[in-house]
């Protein structure tokens, strides 16, 4: 029979041998997670402290929480890829050089080398959005239109950029899980997407193009001038062209403040490099030019193809755009489209009724003068004086009677001008650019984006054409409120039908504008930066 001391040692020393056991693999198991985080912290070139509870098992890592903004644009490594990103989960903003700065420690408390991740950055979320759009990625519509709409309830995954082919997803909504409630994002990029350099115009900035046809003004300095040839004079080796002459183009950054925008910086520009001369536009920055100029910018931007994503169309300009409100009428008086091309309008009248009653006049005038040849020699003289003293008043009637049966007709056929049907917003803008063309013989061009972007960039130069065009969209406004033109409105335009034209322009690219979709995400992408200060990259 065994005895207490056998029993101790065959069943108690097993026993104690398995309840050791598993404080031994606990031991074992945090050295080898410990290696491994150890060793992905290193590949990853991050300085952590690491410590590990060899009984409960569980290793804390505390790893620094930075704050990064992007390079200046100017630096080489602006336009960069990270060789080396860091593969953890958290660390996607890696993939680009930042400027960081670390603001904090987060300690995270581990089991396994799979929980390991990076702290998610802060940065400014216009500032991200800026550089990748300079990147070349491209806004998701309804992924800026949810994130508006729906905070931080947006479903994960949803993206809001796009990369540069619109294939894949450049910038996108993450999980929540080290953000403390503030917007969580994550990112991607590929080599391949990088189609843009130091060369490209940055977010927020805009070219304009002189698109007026110089090939008159050539031919008409090449034409010989037999003066000039015959006494040839020598030729001076000095050069008097100011940059504004050469220049067919110039840059500007259009700012955005409180919900107002103006432009900031213009600079002329030489094969579309920029140069050190700048343009005066103080007069762009006074009222009324301060709201149509930059407004008439942000939409010839969205038409173009080179949006300003951080700049929107005014609502209320946005909306006067699509009601028509220039009768056709208008355009006939004032010399834009011709009365057998617009809708029937105006009363018609007999061409030849003038005719006929010359001709009833001078029938009546024949047969008094065969009367009075009919009369004795001394009743003759009498009859003829009546009948000139009579023709003499009839002819002073007659003219008086014309002249205010012409100005009645006159000013009803301005009041049917002014009721008549409405065209178009667009159709207008065609009529002006046609008319512009005969007045600067020019080659007519029927295209409003090209045309108004030639508008704009003679206003950046031109204080009269700037006020002058401004004005006239600021009354266009005041009729549309009041529901239509009057006749003050009808005398200003055909005191300055050239105004009106410029006017008609912007207002056709301002409907064109509204209709691209470009115009829904500048307002979603500029609420989404006003709500959303700062977010959470990784």
């Amino acid at each position: 029979m065994a005895s207490a001391p056998d029993i101790v040692t065959y069943i108690g020393v097993p026993l104690a041998v398995l309840g050791v056991t598993p404080i031994l693999y606990t031991c074992i198991r945090v050295l080898f997670t410990l290696r491994g985080i150890q060793h992905a912290l290193k590949k990853n070139g991050l300085n952590a402290v690491t410590r590990g509870s060899l009984v409960s098992g569980v290793i804390e890592v505390e790893l620094p929480r930075c704050s990064i903004t992007p390079l200046e644009r100017e630096d080489p490594e602006y336009w960069a890829v990270n060789h080396m990103p860091s593969t953890l989960k958290g660390g996607t903003w890696t993939i680009f050089r930042w400027n960081k700065i670390v603001t904090g420690q987060r300690r995270y408390r581990l089991q396994y080398t799979e929980d390991l991740q990076e702290p998610q950055a802060e940065i400014d979320f216009e500032e991200l959005m800026a550089f990748l759009l300079d990147r070349g990625a491209v806004p998701d519509v309804k992924g800026l239109h949810m994130l508006r709409l729906a905070g931080l309830w947006t479903p994960t995954g949803t993206s809001l950029l796009l990369s540069p082919d619109c294939t894949e997803s450049v910038l996108r909504v993450s999980v929540p899980d080290d953000s403390d409630g503030i917007l969580s994002l994550s990112l991607q990029w590929r080599r391949a997407w990088d189609q843009r350099d130091g060369a490209s115009l940055p977010p927020s900035w805009m070219r304009l193009e002189d698109t007026r046809d110089s090939s008159i003004d050539e031919d008409s300095k090449q034409l010989p001038n037999p003066a000039k040839d015959e006494f040839p004079l020598p030729e001076k080796p000095t050069d008097t062209t100011t940059p504004q002459d050469s220049a067919r183009s110039l840059r500007f950054h259009l700012s955005s403040r409180y919900g107002s925008f103006k432009i900031a910086t213009a600079l002329w520009e030489h094969n579309h490099e920029p140069t050190s001369q700048h343009p005066n536009v103080t007069h762009l920055c006074k009222p009324p030019a301060n709201l149509w100029f930059p407004s008439a910018a942000i939409a010839l931007g969205q038409t173009k193809g080179m949006a300003l994503w951080t700049c929107h169309i005014p609502d209320a300009i946005a909306l006067l755009a699509t009601k028509d409100c220039i009768p056709c009428g208008v355009l006939v008086l004032l010399g834009l489209v011709a009365e057998k091309d617009a809708p029937a309008w105006a009363t018609q009248y007999d061409p030849l009724e003038d005719v006929h009653a010359n001709s009833a006049r001078f029938l009546a005038q024949q047969r008094k003068v065969n009367a009075e040849r009919m009369l004795p020699a001394a009743q003759q003289q009498a009859a003829r004086a009546a009948r000139e003293a009579e023709q003499s008043a009839s002819f002073s009637e007659d003219f008086q009677r014309r002249l205010r049966r012409d100005r009645e007709r006159a000013e009803r056929r301005d009041t049917e001008a002014l009721n008549s049907s409405r065209l178009e917003t667009v159709v207008v803008a065609q009529a002006a650019l046609t008319y512009l063309a005969k007045e600067e013989k020019a080659r007519p061009c029927s295209d409003v984006q090209r045309g108004a972007e030639g508008i704009l960039f003679r206003m950046m130069q031109d204080e009269g054409l700037t006020v002058g065009t401004c004005k006239i969209l600021d009354r266009w406004q005041q009729w549309t409120d009041r529901g239509g033109m009057n006749k003050e409105d009808l005398k200003v335009l055909q005191d300055s039908t050239s105004h009106f034209c410029n006017a008609a322009c912007l207002m056709g690219l301002f409907r064109i504008a509204s209709l691209k979709e470009e115009s829904s995400v500048a307002l979603d992408m500029q609420e989404c930066i006003r709500v959303w200060r700062k977010i959470r990259l990784g």
